[in-house]
Parts: structure tokens; C-alpha cells; sequence
């Protein structure tokens, strides 16, 4: 660690005196203590006492997803040419460095291209460092825990879409808009699908206790719905298996950046298949396993925790096939998440009919 800190300090000296940015120094100060450099994000959730390492029983420093995180200027900045090497703040705002990591924007990304769905942002050509601030990249001074905690994070739709732009369209003024009367976050309606990794196996199936295999499924069918801080937004889950088959999931909000310029109808959210079993208190089930393959509920699933059915698998051989796990799931609502309530459900289950 004390390699690590000298190190960050010694290459920050660089940029300050290439001038690369000015403020670098101050910049340094909040990259030490930013979510990048510490990964206290993954670790409070996951060292939690509803969070997996309860099941897996692995140390978060032994994961290997701990490695991802940002150790000095270098992973961001660095920039080889046949010149030599050199500090450069293009490199760092390159959508492409910051994909290096984000292995799920990567694959949305990568999806939405090959089906011919990309979202509103990548067909403008727009790049993570337009919407997100050096703010959350490098920090701001303060130790956090967790990016939903409040001012970590401070990227917002309504940034830009609050500006009578030709560039940035204004919310329109229309019932879509207004009906929710603020409990509807932007993200519920105008994110196309989700992403996930499904079932994701520690111990056995693993070559090392701290890499886990998964089944290859990567689910973009279904979008989850959650509630974060009192609003509803989009969400996803993860479903984890330990080294005994212990089965675990966990639920949080989530962003996929896969933006439809169009919301969805009403008819897409209220009255649905989903919506009318989780309201009638009665086990859904969001995906089958079949033939070797899952199939995934395509649509809008309202998070309920103990009503939500997910299949578990394990490898036999060389197949996957379901196993009953003999123990309930350990279920986490990460993030902060909250789950729909029975009032909630009732709201949803009313049918209504899209009219602007």
C-alpha cells in the first residue's frame, strides 16, 4: 500500500509539473479517498451481513474483481505512442478507458450495437465524460461507501434535459411527466432493458477460490423495477452460488446507459402479467431453464423479493441443470434499494390506457 501511495504521488508530481491539469495536486488528494482508488463500493456490500461473502466465505482483498480498481494516475491517463509515454487527459476521458473496467456498459454497449437497438447517447457519439463529472471520477476529498450514498454521485438526467436547447430537448410538458407527481424516476421508463450475469458460481466449480465461474447467460430480456429513495428507477439482480450450493441474490438499482428517447406506454409497466401475480401475493417466476438454455420474462418484473422464483443452477459434467436449493435464498437489497410494497402493487395493477 505504501508502494501504491508513493507511487500515485510521485507520477501526480508529473502532471503538476507538465501542467496536466493545473489542479492536479488537489486532484490527488481526492483520488486517494475516491470510490476508483479504495473499491469501498463492492466491499461494503459485499462484507455486509446479508451480503455474499456470508455464503462464499471468501475475504474481499482475495477476490480477484478487487483488481479493477484504479491504483495510480496511470490506469486513466497513461498514454503510449511510439514517442514515448505521456500523461494525457484525452486518453482519460476515452469511453474506452473507462470500458476497460465497466465489463456490463461494455456488454450493453456491445449488444444493443449487434441487435441494432443502440440507445439515444451512443448513437449521438457521446462519451462517459460527458454526462459524468472529474467530481466523481477522482473524488472529492471524502471517504464514501457506496456510489448511490448521497454525494458521490451527482450525474442527472435533468443536467441536460432541463435546457431549451436544440442540442438538449426540454422535458416536454406532458402527462407522462407529470402523473407520477415526482415518484418515477427517469431511468423506470427511458432505460431499454437490463443487464445481468446470471448465477455465478464460488468454490467447486471455480479453478481459484476467488474466480468465479458463471453460467453464460447475460439477461437483457426483463427490466426490474426498484424503489430508491422513495422513487421508482430501473434496477437489475444478481444471482450467486456458494461453494456448497448455497444459493444467494441480491437486488439493486441500476443505470445500463442503454437510453430510449421514448418512454414506455402505461400498458408496459400497469396491469402486466408480473404485475398482476406479485399483486394477487403469488410466486412469479422471471426466467426458465430449458434445454440448456434460460429463458428470461420479457417485460417489466416489480421487485418483491419474496415472491420472486429464480432458478438455480449447477454444472454436472459437462451440462448445467437446475438444482433445488435446500435452503431459502440469502436475499440483499444492495444500493440501498427498497422493494414495491403491497400499496405499490395495487397502483400498478390498475390498467390504463397510453393517451398524451
Amino acid at each position: 500500500m505504501k508502494f501504491r501511495i508513493c507511487f500515485t504521488l510521485f507520477f501526480v508530481s508529473v502532471l503538476i509539473l507538465s501542467g496536466l491539469p493545473a489542479d492536479a495536486e488537489e486532484q490527488q488528494g481526492c483520488f486517494l479517498s475516491g470510490l476508483h482508488h479504495t473499491g469501498e463500493g463492492m466491499r461494503s456490500w459485499y462484507e455486509a451481513k446479508d451480503g455474499f461473502m456470508a455464503i462464499s466465505g471468501v475475504p474481499y482483498d482475495a477476490l480477484g474483481c478487487k483488481n479493477c480498481h484504479v491504483q495510480s494516475c496511470d490506469d486513466c491517463h497513461l498514454q503510449k505512442t511510439d514517442a514515448g509515454c505521456a500523461y494525457s487527459t484525452e486518453t482519460a476521458r476515452s469511453s474506452d478507458t473507462c470500458l476497460k473496467c465497466h465489463a456490463r456498459e461494455k456488454a450493453t454497449a456491445k449488444y444493443d450495437e449487434m441487435n441494432a437497438c443502440m440507445g439515444v447517447h451512443a448513437k449521438s457519439n457521446m462519451v462517459c465524460m460527458d454526462c459524468h463529472s472529474k467530481k466523481e471520477v477522482h473524488g472529492d476529498g471524502k471517504a464514501y461507501t457506496s456510489m448511490r450514498q448521497d454525494g458521490a454521485m451527482d450525474t442527472a438526467c435533468t443536467d441536460c434535459h432541463t435546457k431549451d436547447t436544440t442540442e438538449y430537448p426540454a422535458l416536454p410538458d406532458t402527462k407522462s411527466h407529470t402523473v407520477h407527481k415526482g415518484k418515477l424516476a427517469c431511468n423506470a421508463c427511458h432505460v431499454q432493458n437490463s443487464m445481468t450475469c446470471y448465477n455465478c458460481h464460488f468454490g467447486v466449480l471455480a479453478k481459484t477460490k476467488c474466480k468465479p465461474k458463471s453460467f453464460a447467460a447475460k439477461a437483457k430480456d426483463f427490466l426490474l423495477l426498484v424503489k430508491y429513495k422513495g422513487k421508482v428507477t430501473s434496477g437489475t439482480m444478481q444471482s450467486l452460488v456458494g461453494k456448497n450450493n448455497e444459493p444467494f441474490i441480491s437486488y439493486v438499482p441500476y443505470f445500463t446507459h442503454s437510453i430510449m428517447c421514448e418512454g414506455r406506454k402505461c400498458e408496459q409497466c400497469h396491469a402486466t402479467e408480473a404485475v398482476k401475480t406479485l399483486a394477487a401475493s403469488k410466486e412469479f417466476t422471471p426466467a426458465v431453464f430449458k434445454d440448456g438454455k434460460l429463458e428470461f420474462y420479457k417485460g417489466i418484473i416489480p421487485v418483491v423479493p419474496e415472491l420472486l422464483n429464480w432458478p438455480f443452477l449447477e454444472k454436472k459434467g459437462e451440462k448445467w441443470v437446475t438444482f433445488e436449493p435446500k435452503t431459502p435464498p440469502l436475499v440483499q437489497m444492495a444500493l440501498y434499494a427498497e422493494p414495491f410494497t403491497p400499496e405499490d402493487l395495487k397502483n400498478l395493477k390498475v390498467k390504463i390506457k397510453y393517451e398524451e
